[in-house]
């Protein structure tokens, strides 16, 4: 009797987690990386970043993306419901691109009014080059009711 008291308090301690999570989670970013290159692309994860993109990443980003390929996938962090994030790394041979998108809901003027806080949504995205690869980010879409947003990355 014992073992199934401790089994349903461990069950229902993970589920509480779970549930928590879930409603601190960022908005989702669906990423769309497209291959735009006559060589097969090669996705890696590298830096702390890029191991919590692929943590959190639905469905896993694929391990090669074929020539006029692509791959689609969303990124939900659990950091908190103001913000989100997503870094990839992708390599063609000896060129490298490293993408990123951010979004952060931003505290206007720092300070917290009376009534709740006045918030700016911002989205970013970069897109680093190196050797001698094309890389470029582009913001889609942004949901203003739930602050969900697409992004494209290409390479070539």
């Amino acid at each position: 009797m014992k073992i199934k008291q401790t089994m349903l308090s461990a069950a229902l301690a993970a589920a509480t987690m779970c549930a928590a999570g879930a409603a601190f989670a960022g908005p989702p970013v669906t990423v769309t990386f497209k291959n735009l290159s006559t060589q097969e692309a090669t996705y890696k994860v590298v830096t702390n970043n890029e191991v919590s993109t692929n943590t959190n990443a639905s469905p896993k980003p694929k391990t090669t993306v074929q020539p006029q390929g692509a791959d689609t996938y969303v990124v939900q962090n659990i950091i908190s419901p103001d913000a989100n994030a997503a870094t990839v790394r992708y390599t063609i041979g000896s060129k490298t691109c490293v993408f990123g998108t951010t979004f952060v809901n931003q505290i206007s003027g720092g300070a917290l009014l009376p009534g709740g806080p006045t918030k700016i949504p911002k989205w970013n995205k970069t897109a680093t080059a190196s050797g001698g690869a094309v890389c470029t980010a582009t913001i889609k879409s942004q949901n203003l009711s739930n602050y969900s947003w697409t992004v494209e990355f290409t390479m070539k």
